[in-house]
């Protein structure tokens, strides 16, 4: 922690987010919060291991981030999935950073509200519309507007994936990066309402 505090006083020092590795021992978690949170950075950058699975996470970010200043941004580094970006938000995490969605779309898998779906999975072969109650979910109704690719059917889809075309990576992925954006709108917004 020498190094924070040395690194507080450098003039360009207000400008830098301060990363807090993780993972440490809670009261270990707690003390480096406290003694990190009083020191003069613009914000936080919260990573490394935070946890085995989103329950740890949450139970970490649960016990670092009330020590943290609120005023001052919270960044959560490598962690952008649809399972866990709510519950950080809700902690009092700000900004995310991850190849999570594009990672997910090149290995074939769409981010849908219902769940994953794997598009190389034989019964996407002739679904030429979205499976029953998906309609909404893999394709929003202003997806062409603002210059998203057009529709495409899960069958096309798949038959993209299995011919090997490179084309279905990126609309695959585009596909993702939509959705998290529109999670993270709408998370916003519930801010905005003060429901979160």
């Amino acid at each position: 922690m020498l190094w924070c505090t040395a690194a507080s006083t450098l003039s360009c020092a207000g400008r830098l987010p301060l990363p807090l590795p993780l993972p440490l021992p809670l009261p270990l978690t707690r003390r480096s919060a406290e003694y990190l949170g009083a020191l003069p950075f613009d914000g936080y950058a919260v990573g490394g291991a935070v946890g085995r699975d989103h329950a740890e996470m949450l139970s970490m970010l649960g016990a670092l981030l009330p020590r943290l200043p609120r005023q001052r941004p919270r960044h959560l580094l490598g962690v952008a999935d649809e399972l866990g970006v709510p519950p950080s938000v809700a902690l009092g995490i700000d900004t995310f950073d991850s190849c999570y969605p594009t990672r997910l779309g090149r290995h074939g898998t769409l981010i849908t509200p219902r769940g994953r779906l794997k598009i190389s999975q034989k019964q996407y072969r002739d679904m030429h519309t979205p499976p029953p109650g998906f309609e909404d979910d893999l394709v929003p109704a202003d997806w062409e507007a603002d210059g998203a690719p057009p529709q495409h059917t899960l069958a096309y889809l798949h038959h993209l994936w299995k011919a090997n075309e490179p084309l279905v990576f990126t609309l695959l992925a585009l596909h993702n990066i939509r959705f998290m954006g529109d999670m993270c709108r709408r998370l916003r917004e519930q801010i905005r309402r003060d429901e979160i």
